[in-house]
């Protein structure tokens, strides 16, 4: 009954704030993100807690699914509803949330038409030795928006930078992953340009095609998985005054940050 109540309640406060909002989205505009566009006027804040209601639903008409959490704060008493991010980008980190957990949550408070709600940007799961779920960049830029557009007419340049035109397209597995890559035709050669995994590339408003003309950020080193041979870990991915961001420049893949 306790559970059936918080959940209840969980799912009244979202539908309250997506209807006040009438959040519409266009069909298949990419990744979107519901709130972001609230973060940064929000009120940072930091707390610990434990995970009374979680649900998955879709805050507004045409959205994607979000990760919704009921988390009651250790300190006072409060109860907290925190928006983790879509369901397709949560599902897939290494930490996993569940009913029960305790949790710090990092983020900011925001009122919408006077209802509260936390964007997440960082959840630890189970104290201080726990896994990391990274939502949001530190300016609330969420990680599952890949793709943004060039503040500047500038491309990169360098020995890492790979320019050219792709020429095809292929899938391999990683760890019982799909991922997508690109065959890069350049002046120096044809290389295999790592794409992500199929479940992120495949939700971002971009799509490349053969004869696209692009220049890669790429790691240094080109991995081997079986008889794709060589395949190079893209960073960015420019084209036009758009940018396709995969790994931060430490290497790290934007699309887990879960440690």
């Amino acid at each position: 009954m306790r559970k059936n109540q918080l959940c209840t309640a969980l799912a009244i406060a979202i539908c309250a704030v997506a209807n006040a909002q009438a959040i519409k989205v266009a069909a298949h505009a990419g990744a979107t993100d519901v709130w972001g566009k609230y973060y940064k006027s929000g009120q940072k804040l930091t707390f610990s807690g434990r995970v009374t209601g979680l649900v998955k639903a879709e805050p507004g008409s045409g959205t994607d699914n979000e990760v919704t959490l009921l988390v009651r704060n250790k300190v006072g008493g409060g109860t907290y509803v925190v928006d983790l991010g879509p369901t397709w980008f949560v599902d897939h980190q290494v930490a996993k949330i569940r009913l029960k957990d305790n949790v710090q949550v990092t983020g900011a408070k925001v009122m919408v038409n006077g209802h509260g709600i936390v964007l997440a940007s960082q959840i630890r799961v189970n104290g201080q030795g726990g896994l990391v779920v990274s939502l949001r960049r530190p300016g609330g830029r969420a990680y599952w928006m890949g793709t943004e557009i060039a503040q500047s007419s500038a491309v990169p340049t360098g020995p890492n930078v790979l320019t050219g035109k792709f020429t095809d397209f292929n899938t391999y597995s990683l760890n019982n992953v799909t991922y997508s890559e690109g065959v890069l035709q350049t002046d120096n050669g044809r290389f295999n340009v790592d794409l992500g995994p199929q479940w992120y590339y495949g939700q971002q408003d971009v799509m490349y095609h053969v004869g696209d003309g692009v220049s890669v950020v790429a790691g240094p080193n080109a991995f081997t998985i079986g008889r794709n041979g060589g395949v190079y870990p893209s960073q960015s991915i420019y084209m036009g005054s758009q940018i396709y961001t995969i790994r931060n420049q430490n290497g790290v893949p934007t699309y887990y940050w879960g440690q």
